[in-house]
C-alpha cells in the first residue's frame, strides 16, 4: 500500500513538472509572437509616386508618403532611370534624402510638366530606418508607370479647400477692379419711409394718368352773351 502512494505521488510530480515546462513553453511562445506582432504594427512603411498635380492636371508632383504606423528616419529615395527633369549633373532631384517622417506624413514637390513623363515606367526604390541609430534598413522596391494616368481628369475642384482659394481668388481679383474704379458699387440708401412716400407718389402718378378726362360742355347758343 504504502508503494503504491508512493508511485502515485511520483507521477503527479512528473506529471505537475511537464505542465509546468509546458506551461513556461506556451509563455514563451505567446510573448515572443506578441513582440512580433506589436513590432509589425509600429513599422514603417514608404512610398513614392507621381501624381497630377491638384492644381493643374498638364504638371506632375513627387509624393513621398509614409503610409506605416511608425516613424521613418533618414529615409531615401530613388528612380531609375532619373527624372526626366533631373538627369543633369547639375540638377539635383527633390526629396532624395528626408529626415524624418512621421507616420501619415506626406511631402510633395513639382517636378516638371506631363508631357515630360507621359506613359514613361521607373522603377522605384524606398529605404528608411526604424531607429536613427540602427544599421540595417528597411526598403522597398515597386515599379511605377505613368500610362496608369493615361485619361485622367476630373470634373471641378479636387477638393473643397481648393474650390474655396478659387472662389477667395475670383472674389479678390473682383475686389481689384472695384479699387482701381472701372467697377462701381450700386447702393440703395433709401429708408423704409423714403421708399414708401415714393411708392404712394407713384402710385398717385399712376392713378391721373389712368382717370378719364371730363370734356367741358359748350353753351347752347353757341357764343357768349352781351
Amino acid at each position: 500500500m504504502g508503494d503504491l502512494v508512493a508511485s502515485i505521488q511520483t507521477w503527479s510530480m512528473v506529471i505537475t513538472a511537464l505542465a509546468t515546462m509546458a506551461l513556461g513553453v506556451f509563455t514563451w511562445v505567446l510573448a515572443r509572437e506578441t513582440n512580433r506582432l506589436s513590432s509589425a504594427t509600429s513599422q514603417a512603411h514608404v512610398v513614392a509616386t507621381l501624381e497630377p498635380n491638384q492644381w493643374a492636371l498638364n504638371h506632375v508632383d513627387l509624393i513621398v508618403t509614409n503610409t506605416g504606423n511608425g516613424s521613418a528616419h533618414d529615409v531615401a529615395i530613388a528612380f531609375n532611370p532619373e527624372l526626366e527633369k533631373y538627369q543633369g549633373e547639375s540638377k539635383d532631384r527633390p526629396l532624395r534624402h528626408i529626415g524624418l517622417l512621421k507616420p501619415g506624413q506626406s511631402v510633395s514637390s513639382y517636378v516638371g510638366d506631363n508631357k515630360l513623363y507621359h506613359d514613361k515606367t521607373y522603377q522605384v526604390s524606398t529605404s528608411w530606418k526604424h531607429r536613427p541609430g540602427e544599421r540595417e534598413r528597411q526598403s522597398l522596391s515597386y515599379e511605377l508607370s505613368m500610362g496608369d494616368y493615361e485619361g485622367y481628369g476630373h470634373l471641378g475642384a479636387r477638393s473643397p479647400f481648393i474650390q474655396m482659394a478659387e472662389q477667395l481668388k475670383k472674389l479678390r481679383e473682383d475686389w481689384e477692379w472695384v479699387a482701381r474704379g472701372s467697377h462701381k458699387i450700386k447702393t440703395d440708401n433709401y429708408s423704409s419711409s423714403d421708399r414708401e412716400k415714393e411708392r404712394k407718389r407713384l402710385e398717385a402718378l399712376r392713378k391721373s394718368q389712368t382717370k378719364p378726362q371730363r370734356t367741358r360742355r359748350t353753351p347752347k347758343g353757341g357764343g357768349k352773351k352781351e
